[in-house]
Order: structure tokens, then sequence, then C-alpha cells
């Protein structure tokens, strides 16, 4: 924790704690679920909340993001709408897997259609999901409000390394990268959905075991960046660690 000789009074010092946080390698969640690596974060930095008041550099926006594999990261996890759309999807385009299980397994880009024929477009602050059986699916582009709307001016966005079971208390975080950003560009936002640099990754499939087997699981939707790319989509942005 941080005490009152390394309280982070400026934006120096709060780099310089951040990169005594890098040496100390893996640390165990303070917190299950997706919020762990941020309330982690901040319990090593010694704030309360999740934004800093710095004279140096005005209002400072913490942020906290897992790095996964081939560095991309997850922007937002969120089925689509209307609810029921994803079950529909899997009732019309589901197959069966070398196990002989039901999946629908399917990376959606903004370029071109995916063998399903799946293809997303940016429509009316909508992200639609074109499909040949024209079942009705969307997300509301408000899932990116993390990304694309700040509290503040500038946001330090840290990107740790993970160990352990994904959103249990079993899970730890090496924070080991980190970069100021200022002046998202709602633009390039937009050009990487069109060239497929943001991703949308729909896992369905049914339960393999258990009082369910067999039955409607959905694992997820996840919309992943590289994180390079990711970078990019601010006007500036600096590494700091």
């Amino acid at each position: 924790m941080t005490d009152e000789k390394t309280k982070i009074t400026t934006y120096k010092r709060l780099v310089l704690k951040l990169k005594d946080i890098s040496t100390m390698g893996f640390e165990r969640t303070h917190r299950a679920n997706d919020t762990g690596i941020g309330k982690t974060l901040e319990d090593l930095l010694g704030i309360k909340e999740n934004n800093l008041r710095l004279p140096d550099v005005g209002d400072i926006e913490l942020k906290a993001k897992r790095i996964e594999s081939q560095s991309m990261l997850t922007l937002a996890t969120k089925s689509p709408l209307p609810r029921g759309a994803n079950k529909a999807l899997f009732e019309e385009y589901k197959y069966k897997d070398g196990e002989g299980h039901y999946n629908l397994h399917s990376t959606v880009y903004g370029s071109k259609a995916n063998p399903q024929g799946f293809r997303v477009a940016l429509k009316d602050d909508k992200l639609v999901l074109s499909n040949k059986r024209n079942i009705e699916a969307y997300w509301p582009i408000s899932i990116f409000d993390d990304v694309l709307k700040s509290k503040s001016d500038k946001i330090v966005l840290v990107f740790a390394e993970t160990q352990g079971e994904r959103k249990t208390v079993n899970e730890a975080f090496h924070y080991d990268e980190a970069y100021l950003l200022s002046d998202i560009n709602r633009g390039k936002f937009e050009a990487a959905i069109k060239t497929d640099r943001l991703k949308i990754d729909i896992r369905i499939g049914v339960y393999r075991s258990g009082s369910r087997k067999g039955k409607y699981h959905d694992h997820g939707t996840g919309f992943r960046i590289n994180k390079r790319d990711f970078l990019t989509l601010f006007d500036k942005y600096e590494k700091i660690m």
C-alpha cells in the first residue's frame, strides 16, 4: 500500500510506483470476477478511486486490461440483442465437432463474410450482424463506453499478464506495461471494424457433462483487438513503462 511518503501526488511519482509494482511479479487478485484486475492495481497504488487529480497533468483515469494470447485484449464481452439472438443463430448454424457435440464457433469480420456468411457493420450506433437467414442480431455501441468514453482528459492504461483461472480468487496479475493515452478517435475505431483489426468471436456450444449435458451453453461473445492496434485508436499515446 501507499504510505504518506510515497503518496501519489505527481505524474512522475505515479510512473515510479507503477514500475515498482512491475518488479513484484504476479499479484493474486484482490477480488474475483472481471473487475479484479482494476481493483488489485488500485490497491497496490494505494488509491480508493480509479481516477487521480495530479497538478502536473490534470485528471487521469486509470484502466487495466488483461493481455491474452498473441497480444490480444478483449474490449467487451456481450451477447447480441435482442434477447435470444445467439440461441437463434446457434439453432440455424450449429455443426458437430470431432467429438459429436454441437458448436457454433465463428470469428466475424467487417470487411468480408466468414464461412458461416456472417459479417458485421456499424449502423446508427449499432454493430449489426448480417447473416443469410436474416436473424436479427446487433450490439449497441455503448458496450464500448469503457473504451470510447472517459471521465478524464487522459487515461493511464496498464496491461497485465495473467495466471490462474480467470474471474476467480485464484487469478493473478503481473502489471508489466503502461501507456498514457488521450484523444480517442471515433473514426479510427470505425476503421478498425472495417479493416478487421477489431474482431468478434462467437463461442456457443453445449454442456459436455453433468445434469445439463447436451444443453445449450453460451460461452460469451468477445470483441478482441491486438494491443498495438488498440493503442492506435488514440491520437496520442506514450509508453511510460
